[in-house]
């Protein structure tokens, strides 16, 4: 059974081209915030693997980051934080709240697979 990874933008554009370049190897669903992505999670859709925007109303990618890796049920689930912010210290600080991962916008598709693979080949 395909790997399952739930991907979360508010842009339509990126949050489409991010699951047509994943769809062809996982099972994709999307959310347009943080607020979407928990109720998804708390109807008990458990992905394996979690792709955030960083900024996005409601509940964005950093307050996604610190209740998810808070909480007792989802804190395992490995997040890629994905972002056209180009700061090291947001890197870092994503990273100590518990990210995976971060890459920047405009990614490379090929760059995105290789570090989805990675993590569910390295955390299994």
């Amino acid at each position: 059974m395909n790997k399952k990874i739930l991907i979360i933008d508010d842009n339509n554009e990126f949050r489409r081209l991010t699951k047509t370049i994943l769809m062809s190897k996982y099972e994709v669903e999307t959310a347009i915030n943080g607020i979407e992505a928990f109720a998804l999670l708390q109807s008990g859709y458990l992905p394996d693997l979690i792709v955030t925007d960083l900024m996005m109303p409601g509940m964005g990618g950093k307050g996604f980051v610190e209740q998810l890796k808070s909480s007792g049920a989802f804190r395992q689930i490995p997040v890629i934080v994905l972002s056209s912010i180009d700061k090291s210290d947001e890197k870092i600080q994503l990273l100590q709240l518990g990210a995976a991962d971060y890459l920047e916008k405009p990614y490379n598709p090929t760059e995105l697979l290789i570090r989805i693979e990675n993590i569910f080949k390295y955390r299994s």
